[in-house]
């Protein structure tokens, strides 16, 4: 559901935490210790002749990454620094000078209560582009989120799959493994993904293990879903997530709805991912945590 506007305080809440993000980003030489995995652009086959997802290449477990960004925009700092003036929208004044600093900022992620707050990248003509680059197009190791070349943030394809690295230190998406544990999924069960003009809240609906298949394994594969044809082919795939899903969490899909991936490496098998999935608020349709958790709570009889 897109949602309206906030009132002063939660604004003023919001742009201090968005604020510490940022200026975050310009600490030099922040050494972090990363569980990298790599990337491959779509269609590409990697070395490993497993095809599809944008994971192929990169840093070991035991690998090192240092984050290597010297400063905060000068007209961004100057929003930031400018919070009375920006109360009635002031995420979208931040993201509206993000992106005019970079136009590959094409949204914000964030998981309220854990490490997933990010910006979130787009940049179809050099995909892997923020495999190891930052918000001010700095080396960077841990990269950060970006969107899949063959999705469009805006508008929308019916998925929006974002990718990002499984970071030791749980920074990008280094706590999204969390979600197997189903206590987890009902203390974050809401996805939000701000785009430069509108939020957008998404019930997550299924979380797996998965892998990068093989060019002649006939599996299904969770990164080939960006759009449905029709009806059926939506049916389709729902049942083949619905298989993969480590558990229930309760929330339905309908035919029409939009949805959100995240996907990170995750190291049960070779080319093993972590996935978990959203599906966006319907219009008029308030749905809040809370109601999540006492539902899937009430269906298992208190578990």
């Amino acid at each position: 559901m897109v949602k309206g506007k906030k009132s002063s305080r939660k604004n003023g809440t919001a742009i201090r935490r968005y604020k510490k993000v940022i200026l975050l980003l310009a600490v030099p030489a922040v050494v972090l210790t990363a569980v990298a995995c790599s990337f491959t652009g779509r269609g590409t086959p990697a070395e490993s002749e497993s095809d599809g997802d944008i994971f192929s290449r990169g840093f070991d477990e035991e690998g090192q990454s240092s984050t290597i960004t010297e400063y905060v925009p000068p007209l961004l700092q100057a929003s930031l620094d400018e919070e009375d003036a920006m109360a009635e929208n002031s995420r979208f004044a931040v993201y509206e000078n993000m992106h005019r600093e970079n136009p590959d900022f094409a949204g914000y992620l964030n998981i309220e209560g854990t490490k997933i707050d990010n910006p979130v990248m787009y940049s179809p003509e050099d995909p892997e582009k923020y495999l190891e680059r930052d918000i001010n197009d700095k080396k960077s190791s841990s990269g950060l989120p970006f969107i899949d070349a063959a999705c469009s943030p805006e508008p929308a394809s019916d998925n929006i799959i974002i990718y990002g690295h499984n970071m030791k230190n749980g920074t990008m998406f280094g706590t999204l493994t969390d979600y197997e544990d189903k206590n987890y999924y009902k203390a974050h069960p809401v996805i939000r993904f701000d785009t430069l003009k509108e939020e957008r809240m998404y019930d997550i609906i299924y979380a797996f293990y998965d892998r990068v298949y093989y060019e002649d394994e006939k599996d299904f594969r969770f990164y080939d879903f960006i759009d449905y044809a029709d009806e059926d082919d939506f049916n389709r795939t729902m049942d083949e997530f619905k298989d993969k899903s480590i558990y229930d969490t309760g929330v339905e899909a309908h035919y029409g709805d939009k949805f959100i991936t995240l996907v990170t490496c995750s190291y049960q098998e070779e080319n093993g991912r972590f996935v978990v999935m959203g599906v966006l608020h319907g219009d008029g349709q308030d749905t809040e945590q809370a109601d999540h958790v006492t539902e899937v709570t009430d269906e298992e009889g208190g578990a």
